[in-house]
């Protein structure tokens, strides 16, 4: 039975069950009791511990003890000793301080993670994000309420979002405290009246470090030490302490933000001067709260760096001299601000360029500063700011070492390897004198143009010296563990990642250890250690976007998004490569834009949605010819691969035989690696469209068999699946399926099942009744039933079609209820909008049939509608489109679809120029209303017109975007030059 403690008497008693029979005076009491009649504190305890030991056994749970008055305290710490001399019944009572006796305390122990994990379910209905529950852990640290608190904090936030097939997450911008909290707290705080020698006791334990000696803590309390303990007692009895610390850090917080600022100055002083002498940190600490002046605060933040840096925490030391710079003047505050510069950078990027911006402000054309600033606007995908800042330094530093290996410090950090190669090269006298980190960046160098046996013979030279710190080491293993990935010595790479990972971990070096994870993660990927390499990526991406790492951050996007694909999550993997392609496009050309391109290729040919083969195409010739300017062979090996692949599976088999032969002869140059075996496979799917399946099946063999040799098992399955499929191996394909499942490996079991759909006991596709409803988007929407133009003018149900039609070409299963709610009534309520949709649905239907749109687990999908864009995808007829995409609607809900359908219409628009060029003109004006901005399809449609005899109308097309382009600040070259820089 449970009560709350600060019920009134009577309602005590109402609540309570009553046995049927009761002694008389019990009885007479009772009912004296709930007519609220005077009966005395001992005679009430009577009453009620009779009426527990009639109802045993009984247990009577009382709910927040620290809610009653002092009154009813009284009374129940009564009836708990009466009910000790009563069998078979217990008084449990909850209370957020330290209980009265003669009630036995049991601290209730935080909730461990799995518990937190539990309780976050139980009230969000759904599983959460791994990284959400990790962060709210953190915060809440197992308070079961706080816990929820910041769950809701999180979801009105919208760092929690449901898309209608599961939940979504973004770190707050803000690390701020959920009111409801907060309030909490300050209520336990403040509401009752504490001793002054407890609230000076409390206010000096909040700004005191968690470990402190008493005799610290009374100082600054300006307390008698004998008098702290009474203070403390007083402090634990009201539940703020516990053993002396705050029972939960944000106590802690609160309290500090709920004092004046003159208050917090004060104990802050008080603080510094107690500390300084014992622990010179946790007073450096104080200095912004204590406002110390320049004299006062520099020489401590100094020793606090110092000993920071002793200690091997760089980030605090690198905060302490950005305080000290923050109040230094003239070369001091330059010379703090570069100390500072230097630690940021392994932790905030985005803090080395402020530092390094102002040691510049005081010292232009310093020499370090300018290379800091360089390196920080390349991490923050800046690229073109830094080379304009080291331009302007060239002529003046001439070839002083130290410049020059700075230089190639900053080649290697925008990836411009070639550079650094050629910066070796030409300086060889100063070989004996390169720093290691340096050195390192020349392994990666080495190793990215084609020379791994010599990448992996630098490092070990070099990693075999003694004397080498933990820094240097870290830095020549990880170069080591790429150029050993490449050379194919696959668990020689893991071993350095992990090395790297752990000296990085022990030195908190954040940048290299999120740089290592990412490594690690991509080289247990080729070894198949799926659930290993995924928690690596997620570690890395979670480090990099605390470090702002812009760049770093947009490749680790593009690792983790590979990891998801195969576990079949296609619609998150391919945001997060859209989004790191974004960025590395605004960073230009390189080997990792290519390497973007490269995996959204994979993405579409592995995914195979209706559009998929237009994407991969696109992708993946994109790929290589941003490998081809960024000068790597085994970059451009790796591209070529995949875009012999597309071409084999949906674009020319004499293309793609080519580039697989051009794959596999950069390969045989540059020596063995695992990357053999994808060229190989590549050329079994280029000999398979050649019509030379014998040669193809052996082909895909030799791919599966090379990875075998290497202990790459898992991905040899996967290459050996094709091998399955073009023998109609289904007992072999079945052992290989059942391999996938046992690793959930997803996206490789969607594989299978296309390949063979018996094996998952799906029926393989029949040809059905050829569908009444068409639905034509390549123009103004129409619709048609049983080849009739329907006169349906309703814009919400065409909207609806619409995205029911993109979501099937996206190859997704359905649109979400709430998905389509938030798309077409963004400005109803939950409850009107779920019914709006409703009936739309049910109009619909009316007009279309009841098979046209169909109801799913969580929402709708486009049943028996045929589409015109579905057949321009297939067959490339140019006639069904009859003016831009969705025309009359707007633009379309999946951007990736219209992208498709616009990339496959400039394909057959390039293909048609010779034999139709009024046709070609047609389409690539088309091209231009979806997107006025896009060179290539200008130049192709000033092609097809000039083609066609109209030079006047090309002239009028070209005055028109030049206008368009001026508007936005870009100018066009004349129309010739266009067409000579712009390829057909």
């Amino acid at each position: 039975m449970e009560v709350q403690a600060a019920s009134p008497l009577p309602v005590l008693l109402g609540a309570l069950p009553r046995p049927v029979r009761l002694p008389g005076w019990t009885e007479q009491a009772l009912r004296r009791l709930e007519r609220g009649e005077g009966i005395g504190p001992e005679g009430a305890v009577d009453a009620l511990g009779s009426l527990l030991s009639e109802l045993a056994p009984f247990v009577l749970h009382v709910e927040d003890l620290h809610a009653a008055s002092a009154e009813q305290l009284r009374l129940w710490s009564a009836l708990a000793a009466a009910v000790t001399r009563s069998r078979g019944v217990a008084l449990l009572a909850t209370t957020r301080q330290r209980p009265p006796e003669p009630f036995e305390a049991q601290a209730l122990p935080p909730l461990t993670r799995e518990e937190t994990a539990a309780l976050l379910r139980q009230g969000l209905g759904a599983d959460l994000p791994g990284e959400a529950a990790t962060w709210i852990e953190r915060r809440a640290l197992g308070n079961p309420l706080f816990s929820l608190d910041y769950l809701r904090f999180l979801v009105r936030q919208g760092c929690l979002w449901n898309d209608g097939h599961r939940w979504h997450w973004r770190a707050p911008r803000e690390d701020r405290i959920p009111s409801g909290v907060e309030a909490l707290i300050a209520h336990l705080l403040h509401t009752a009246a504490l001793s002054c020698e407890a609230q000076a006791a409390l206010h000096a334990r909040s700004v005191l470090p968690p470990e402190v000696p008493p005799e610290v803590w009374a100082q600054v309390a300006r307390l008698d030490p004998g008098r702290l303990p009474g203070a403390r007692e007083e402090l634990e009895r009201r539940g703020i302490l516990r053993g002396g610390h705050f029972v939960h850090p944000l106590y802690r917080e609160v309290n500090w933000r709920h004092l004046a600022h003159e208050r917090q100055r004060d104990l802050a002083r008080r603080a510094v001067a107690a500390l300084q002498g014992t622990d010179v940190e946790a007073a450096a600490a104080l200095v912004p709260q204590a406002d110390l002046t320049a004299e006062e605060a520099l020489p401590l933040l100094r020793r606090a760096a110092e000993r920071a840096q002793e200690q091997g925490r760089g980030r605090r030391a690198a905060e302490f001299l950005t305080w000290a710079a923050d109040r230094a003047s003239g070369s001091e505050r330059v010379d703090l601000a570069l100390a500072a510069a230097r630690l940021w950078r392994e932790h905030e990027p985005g803090r080395m360029v402020a530092l390094a911006e102002r040691a510049l402000a005081g010292q232009p054309g310093n020499l370090e500063a300018t290379f800091l600033l360089a390196g920080g606007l390349v991490l923050q995908g800046e690229g073109e700011r830094a080379e304009r800042l080291i331009a302007a330094l060239r002529d003046a530093s001439g070839a002083e070492p130290r410049w020059l290996f700075q230089l190639m410090a900053l080649h290697a950090e925008r990836n411009d390897y070639v550079a650094v190669l050629d910066l070796w090269q030409a300086h060889p006298a100063l070989h004996a004198e390169v720093p290691a980190p340096v050195l390192a960046q020349v392994v990666r160098a080495l190793d990215f143009c084609g020379q791994t046996a010599g990448a992996c013979a630098l490092a070990s030279r070099h990693l075999a010296r003694a004397g080498l710190t933990d820094d240097e080491r870290t830095a020549l293993l990880f170069a080591r563990a790429r150029a050993l990935y490449n050379a194919g010595e696959v668990t020689a790479a893991e071993a350095d990642a992990s090395e790297v990972v752990t000296l990085a971990r022990a030195g908190g070096r954040r940048h290299d250890l999120a740089r290592g994870l990412s490594t690690r993660a991509t080289i247990r990927d080729s070894l198949g250690h799926y659930p290993e390499a995924l928690a690596d990526a997620q570690a890395s991406l979670a480090l990099f976007a605390e470090l702002g790492a812009t760049r770093d951050h947009a490749q680790q996007q593009s690792r983790l998004a590979c990891l998801l694909l195969e576990y079949g999550e296609y619609a998150e993997a391919e945001t997060l490569l859209q989004e790191g392609l974004e960025v590395m496009r605004r960073a230009g050309v390189s080997h990792l834009l290519a390497l973007a391109e490269y995996n959204l290729a994979y993405l579409y040919l592995e995914q195979n949605p209706p559009f998929g083969g237009t994407l991969a195409l696109k992708y993946a010739h994109a790929g290589l010819e941003h490998a081809r300017q960024a000068g790597s062979p085994l970059i451009v090996a790796q591209t070529a691969t995949m875009a012999a692949r597309a071409e084999a599976t949906h674009g020319s088999p004499e293309r793609a035989l080519a580039l697989a032969d051009e794959a596999l002869e950069l390969m045989r140059r540059h020596g063995s690696s695992h990357d053999t075996a994808w060229c190989t496979w590549a050329r079994g799917f280029a000999l398979e469209a050649a019509g030379r399946p014998a040669e193809a099946l052996a082909a895909f063999r030799a791919g599966a068999e090379d990875l075998v040799g290497r202990g790459l098992t898992l991905w040899a399955n996967r290459l050996g699946l094709e091998a399955d499929r073009l023998a109609g191996d289904t007992a072999a394909a079945q052992v290989k399926l059942r391999f996938f499942e046992q690793h959930q490996l997803r996206n490789w079991m969607n594989v299978t099942a296309r390949y063979f759909p018996a094996l998952t006991g799906a029926s393989s596709p029949v040809p059905g009744p050829a569908c009444a409803v068409r639905l034509d988007v390549l123009g103004p929407v129409q619709l048609w039933r049983d080849g009739e133009l329907l006169k349906y003018r309703g814009h919400k149900g065409k909207e609806l079609l619409a995205s029911l039609l993109e979501t099937r070409l996206a190859g997704q299963a359905e649109v979400s209820q709430l998905a389509l709610q938030e798309a077409l009534y963004p400005e109803l309520p939950d409850f009107q909008a779920a019914s709006a949709l409703q009936q739309l649905v049910y109009r619909l239907r009316q007009v279309l049939g009841q098979e046209a749109i169909l109801r799913t687990d969580n929402g709708y999908r486009l049943g028996a509608v045929q589409s015109d864009a579905e057949t321009f995808l297939s067959t490339g007829d140019t006639r069904l489109w009859r003016g831009p995409y969705l025309h009359g609607l707007g633009s379309g809900w999946d951007v990736t679809v219209e992208e498709a359908l616009a990339h496959q219409l400039q394909r057959r628009a390039r293909e048609l120029l010779e034999d139709d060029p009024r046709e070609a003109a047609r389409l690539g004006r088309l091209l231009l209303e979806h997107d006025p901005y896009d060179r290539q399809a200008l130049a192709l449609t000033l092609r097809a017109l000039l083609a066609s005899g109209n030079r006047r109308g090309a002239q009028k097309l070209y005055d028109q975007s030049r206008e368009r382009f001026l508007e936005v600040g870009e100018h066009l070259p004349a129309w010739e030059t266009l067409l000579e820089e712009t390829p057909a």
